[in-house]
């Protein structure tokens, strides 16, 4: 008797799982959230809900920002840590730059203005640091028996 092979295939399919004559039900996986863990730090360190934080804006050393629009923030200041959680977004200065004048301060308008010239000339700024100096191109190797001061 010839097997219609997709016939077959289709009744397997169909079919529930029985051991011994007993269905077995599938079991139902329970995915855990990936930020508990961030959670049960935070309670440890007794966070609480920083208020009136409407956006969060963390500048990389390419030129763009990481910018939260709707950002909450836990924070526990005696142990010098803050918790942003959120939906990130990768943007460019430039398209940033009307929304967050006014909340920079002298200083930060200054690193804007050395920001702006470096994007003009078309380097990033981290290769504008490496020529400059101000980023160390090589860490010497310590080898046994040497100490941190012996290496130059």
């Amino acid at each position: 008797m010839p097997v219609d092979p997709e016939k077959l295939a289709k009744l397997q399919k169909g079919a529930a799982k029985k051991i011994g004559g007993t269905r077995v039900k599938a079991k139902k996986v329970v995915k855990e959230q990936d930020d508990t863990k961030l959670i049960e730090a935070l309670a440890k360190l007794k966070a609480t809900k920083v208020e009136g934080v409407e956006e969060a804006n963390f500048f990389k050393e390419d030129g763009t920002v990481l910018h939260f629009n709707r950002v909450g923030v836990q924070g526990a200041a005696a142990n010098n840590t803050f918790a942003f959680t959120g939906y990130p977004q990768e943007k460019k200065v430039t398209d940033l730059i009307p929304q967050i004048l006014p909340q920079l301060g002298a200083e930060n308008l200054e690193i804007l203005r050395q920001l702006a010239e470096q994007l003009q000339a078309g380097k990033t700024p981290s290769e504008l640091q490496a020529q400059a100096g101000g980023i160390e191109e090589d860490i010497p190797d310590l080898i046994e028996g040497q100490s941190f001061d012996d290496v130059e």
